[in-house]
């Protein structure tokens, strides 16, 4: 499934990505159209859910990148960015969780008989757990 060009802008501004200034030629966005779409269809089709996955994934990437370097001056601390990332992430996957269940999104509840529940009247097969 495509998703048109103005979700995945929406998508990247929430990360955001939506300047393209990486690559050698300064004309690559951190995440591909490709990437923002996956990152879309994993979150349900809500585009906060998307982009809070997204800084999920840069802040993980951040951590295992970045460590904890200290170099004369200057000293960065990988875990202490990974870990704003993934509560921005985290923050917006819940607001899209939110928007997606309060949408008029349908669910039901499966409830199990437990292993003591009769048989119905007149059906004519069992189910594990009935008795016979």
């Amino acid at each position: 499934m495509a998703i048109d060009a103005a979700t995945i802008a929406r998508v990247r501004n929430l990360i955001p990505d939506d300047s393209a200034i990486f690559g050698d030629a300064g004309d690559e966005y951190l995440f591909t159209d490709e990437q923002i779409e996956y990152f879309y269809l994993d979150g349900n089709e809500n585009i906060k859910w998307a982009a809070g996955l997204a800084k999920i994934t840069v802040g993980s990437s951040e951590a295992l990148i970045l460590k904890v370097i200290k170099n004369y001056e200057t000293s960065t601390d990988g875990a202490a960015l990974a870990k704003q990332w993934l509560a921005m992430g985290q923050a917006l996957i819940d607001q899209g969780k939110d928007e997606f269940f309060d949408s008029g999104y349908e669910m039901f509840d499966i409830v199990y008989r437990d292993s003591d529940a009769l048989r119905p009247e007149g059906l004519t097969y069992g189910f594990p757990g009935w008795r016979v």
